[in-house]
């Protein structure tokens, strides 16, 4: 079984190199299944497998009779109108699946858990003091297969919930079991710049050292105070950031 998952990702990954550097431009269809079956001398589950891959990346599409064809590329809008909403979070989704849920592709996330004291730089933009103990939620997030953000969280841990010690934190996510747990939250702030992606994001990433990449730093606030600190990596080329503004 691990061998045949290894083979998909392996086929999915050149398909998808061919695709990236133009050897199937948009509208081209992709080599029959018993091409594929052919040339990499696999199972034809393997490379349906390893076209779902892609389909799921949005890279890809099937039309019936007819073949899996590339699909012109768009960026991954990330709306700021209602991915961060109540509304959202009642339909049991994240911003990032809200995200997905809008455009219409498949969201994974990897994630790690973890307790650490806060950095002056942390303590600063939290309002606590350092060294306060700080819950600590590392993600790597896919469109598909393909990792396209990185994000990590900082909340301190005294106001947390066991459930967002957890690898899964529920329906709604972290928002979600702040609200339920009494911190209401009142508004978002979120700043963004342009920066390159540094050796350990382009290895996660999967691109090369210094691709362009958004830094984004979102802060949650109740009425009262901070609750969370958000440090997001996106990759440059695959993200559109909408914003509504009321002119007040």
């Amino acid at each position: 079984m691990a061998r045949r998952q290894n083979r998909t990702r392996e086929i999915a990954a050149e398909l998808r190199a061919s695709i990236q550097a133009g050897d199937y431009p948009p509208g081209i269809a992709l080599p029959s299944r018993a091409e594929l079956i052919e040339r990499y001398h696999v199972a034809p589950m393997t490379v349906r497998n390893a076209v779902e891959v892609l389909r799921a990346e949005g890279l890809v599409e099937l039309k019936r009779g007819s073949g899996v064809y590339v699909r012109a590329q768009r960026p991954m809008l990330r709306s700021a109108r209602n991915r961060l909403s109540r509304a959202e979070r009642a339909a049991a989704r994240g911003a990032f699946t809200t995200d997905a849920h809008t455009g219409g592709w498949t969201p994974r996330s990897e994630v790690t858990v973890r307790t650490e004291p806060a950095t002056e730089a942390l303590a600063e933009q939290l309002d606590v003091d350092p060294g306060e103990e700080l819950l600590v939620r590392d993600r790597i997030m896919s469109a598909g297969y393909e990792v396209v953000q990185l994000a990590t969280s900082y909340l301190l841990a005294a106001i947390t919930t066991p459930e967002m010690h957890e690898q899964e934190s529920g329906p709604g996510g972290i928002y979600a079991r702040l609200e339920e747990a009494g911190h209401k939250l009142d508004h978002f702030e979120e700043t963004v710049r342009i920066g390159q992606a540094d050796v350990e994001e382009a290895e996660a990433f999967g691109v090369a050292t210094g691709t362009a990449v958004f830094r984004l730093t979102r802060r949650a606030f109740t009425s009262e105070r901070v609750v969370e600190v958000n440090d997001i990596t996106m990759l440059g080329d695959r993200f559109t950031l909408a914003y509504e503004l009321a002119a007040q």
